[in-house]
C-alpha cells in the first residue's frame, strides 16, 4: 500500500519535469521565436545570435524539448527509418507568400533521429557570427 501512495506523486513530478525546458535553454526568447512563424516579421533574424549560443545544447535533446523551445516547425520532411528534419526559417522570403513551398531563405535544419532525439542542427546557408562564449 505504501509503495502505491509514493508512486503517484513521484510519477506526477516526473511528468511535470519532462515537459519543461532544460536550465541551459531558458535564457533563449522562446516566445519571440514561436510568435514569428515562417520568420515573416523579422523577429527570428534578431534571435539568430542567441540561437547560435544554445544550438549545440540541443544535441541529444528529445523532440518534445525542441518543440517546447522552438514551437511547431515551419516545415518538416520525413526521411527513411522514421527520421525527420524540422525547418525553422530565419529570414523573410518566398515562404511568406506561399507556405506550401520551400523557400531559399536561410533556415535552421534540425534532424531528429529514429529515437526521437536531436542528432544534427545546421543552417541552410552558412551563418557567420562570432563564436559564443
Amino acid at each position: 500500500m505504501y509503495k502505491r501512495i509514493l508512486f503517484v506523486p513521484v510519477l506526477t513530478l516526473a511528468l511535470l519535469a519532462s515537459c519543461t525546458t532544460p536550465e541551459g535553454l531558458r535564457d533563449f526568447d522562446s516566445e519571440g521565436w514561436k510568435a514569428d512563424t515562417y520568420a515573416c516579421e523579422g523577429k527570428r533574424s534578431e534571435l539568430v545570435g542567441a540561437f547560435e549560443k544554445i544550438r549545440k545544447e540541443l544535441y541529444g535533446k528529445k523532440e518534445y524539448v525542441l518543440r517546447n523551445l522552438l514551437g511547431k516547425p515551419d516545415s518538416e520532411e520525413l526521411l527513411e527509418r522514421n527520421q525527420r528534419i524540422y525547418y525553422y526559417y530565419l529570414e523573410p522570403g518566398a515562404q511568406c507568400k506561399d507556405r506550401s513551398r520551400m523557400s531559399d531563405a536561410n533556415r535552421v535544419e534540425v534532424r531528429i533521429n529514429a529515437l526521437g532525439k536531436v542528432s544534427e542542427v545546421t543552417y541552410h546557408q552558412p551563418y557567420n557570427a562570432a563564436k559564443p562564449d
